[in-house]
C-alpha cells in the first residue's frame, strides 16, 4: 500500500510538471481524464491512489506553473498577476532570483497552512455562515482600495470599469474558455509586446545571487497571502486570481519581491483551502477537488496532507532543477523571435479553444493590458475582469 501511495506521489508530480510548464493544459483536464477512467484505475491502484495522484498534479503544478509566466509572459489564471515582476527581473538578469521567491512563496504558504489547518477548519465553520451574506460587499470594498490606493486614481477607475465590463459580457457569452483569451491578452501578450522591444536575448542571468529576506518579513507577506487565500475557500466565486488582487493592496508591483511571494503563497494556499472547504462545508472551490468528489465522498484529510507536504518537497528540487535549464536555453535563444513564436502560439491557442470570438477578446484585451503598461498604471486593477462579474452575480443572487 505504502509503495502504491509514493508511486501514485512521483506520478503526480510528473504530471504537475508538464501541466506547469504546458500553457493552456491545466490539471483539471488531467483530473477529469483520470476520473472518467477511475472505474479501471481504482481496481488496479485502489482509490488512495488516485486521490494522492491528483493531489500531488495539483501541488507540484502550484510550484512550476510559474516557470513559463515568468519567462515566457505566458499566463494562466493563478499566475496571471506574476508574470509582470517575474518578467522584469528577468530582463534585469535575475529571473532565478524570481524563481527562488516563488517558490519560497509556494513552500512558506503551504508549510502555514499544514500547521495552522485545524484553526483554519475552525475559522471557516465560524465565519462561513455569516461572510457568505456579503459577498459582493467585500469584493466592492477590496476594489475600492484597489483603485484610490493608486496615483492616478481617474485611469485607474478607468481601467478597473473597462476590464470589469468586458468581463462580463465575455464571461457571459457562450465562448468555451473564456478567462484564456481575456487573462491571455491582458497580461501575456501585452507584455510579450512591449519585450519585443528590449534586447535580442535576455542578459545573463545571476545564479550566484544571494536573497535577502527578512525572515519576519517574509512571516508577514505569507500570513497576508494565506489569508487572502483564505478568502477562497469562504467566498464561493472567489479565485486565486482575486484573492492575490485583493493582497496587491498591501504589497504593489513596483515591490517585485515582496509582491512574488504573496502571489505564489496563494496559489499554494488556495489549494489547501480548498481541502479544508472540502472537509468542512462539503463544498468544492477548485475543479481538481471537483474531481476527486467523484471519486470518493469524502477524502481523508490525513492523507492529503501528507501527500501535499510531500508533493512539495519533491517539487522544489524540481523547480529550481528546471528553471537552470529553463535559463542556460533562454539565454542561447533570440529572445524576440522567442517572444513572437510564443505570441503566435497564444494566437493560436485562443483560436483553439475559444474561435473567433476569443480571438476578437484577446485583440480588445490585449490593448487594454498595453494601455496599463504605457501609462504605468497597476495590472491588479486588470483583475476587475473577474472581480466586476462576481460582484453582480452576487447582487443579483
Amino acid at each position: 500500500m505504502i509503495l502504491e501511495i509514493f508511486f501514485a506521489i512521483l506520478v503526480g508530480v510528473l504530471a504537475g510538471t508538464f501541466t506547469g510548464l504546458s500553457p493552456g493544459i491545466h490539471i483539471n483536464l488531467v483530473s477529469v481524464v483520470v476520473v472518467s477512467f477511475a472505474a479501471t484505475l481504482i481496481p488496479i491502484f485502489g482509490v488512495e491512489a488516485i486521490v494522492v495522484f491528483i493531489i500531488a498534479m495539483a501541488i507540484a503544478h502550484s510550484f512550476l506553473d510559474f516557470i513559463p509566466s515568468i519567462f515566457l509572459g505566458a499566463p494562466n489564471p493563478d499566475t496571471a498577476l506574476s508574470v509582470l515582476p517575474g518578467h522584469r527581473m528577468v530582463l534585469e538578469g535575475n529571473g532565478f532570483e524570481a524563481v527562488k521567491l516563488m517558490i519560497i512563496g509556494s513552500l512558506f504558504g503551504l508549510l502555514f497552512c499544514a500547521i495552522f489547518y485545524v484553526l483554519f477548519e475552525y475559522a471557516l465553520s465560524f465565519m462561513y455562515p455569516f461572510l457568505q451574506a456579503f459577498i459582493w460587499e467585500m469584493i466592492f470594498i477590496v476594489s475600492l482600495f484597489m483603485v484610490f490606493s493608486t496615483g492616478d486614481v481617474l485611469r485607474s477607475l478607468f481601467v478597473f470599469v473597462a476590464t470589469g465590463m468586458l468581463g462580463v459580457l465575455v464571461l457571459g457569452a457562450r465562448m468555451t474558455e473564456p478567462l484564456f483569451p481575456l487573462l491571455t491578452g491582458m497580461f501575456g501578450l501585452a507584455t510579450l509586446i512591449v519585450s519585443l522591444n528590449d534586447k535580442n536575448t535576455i542578459p545573463e542571468q545571476n545564479f550566484s545571487h544571494t536573497t535577502k529576506f527578512n525572515p519576519i518579513k517574509g512571516f508577514f507577506i505569507v500570513v497576508v497571502g494565506a489569508l487572502t487565500g483564505f478568502m477562497t475557500a469562504i467566498l464561493p466565486g472567489i479565485g486565486t486570481s482575486t484573492a492575490a488582487a485583493a493582497g496587491s493592496v498591501v504589497f504593489k508591483e513596483k515591490d517585485a519581491r515582496d509582491f512574488l511571494v504573496m502571489t505564489s503563497s496563494i496559489a499554494t494556499v488556495n489549494f489547501f483551502m480548498s481541502i479544508a472547504a472540502l472537509n468542512v462545508l462539503g463544498k468544492a472551490r477548485n475543479g481538481a477537488i471537483v474531481a476527486l468528489m467523484k471519486v470518493i465522498e469524502k477524502p481523508p484529510v490525513s492523507l492529503m496532507i501528507m501527500t501535499a507536504l510531500i508533493s512539495a518537497g519533491i517539487a522544489v528540487f524540481v523547480a529550481f532543477a528546471l528553471a537552470k535549464w529553463f535559463i542556460k536555453i533562454m539565454e542561447k535563444i533570440d529572445y524576440s523571435l522567442l517572444a513572437k513564436i510564443v505570441i503566435m502560439i497564444l494566437i493560436v491557442l485562443t483560436f483553439f479553444f475559444s474561435g473567433f470570438t476569443g480571438l476578437f477578446v484577446l485583440v480588445i484585451s490585449t490593448g487594454i493590458g498595453l494601455y496599463c503598461n504605457y501609462k504605468g498604471i497597476s495590472r491588479s486593477l486588470m483583475m476587475a475582469c473577474i472581480m466586476l462579474p462576481v460582484m453582480i452575480y452576487f447582487i443579483g443572487a
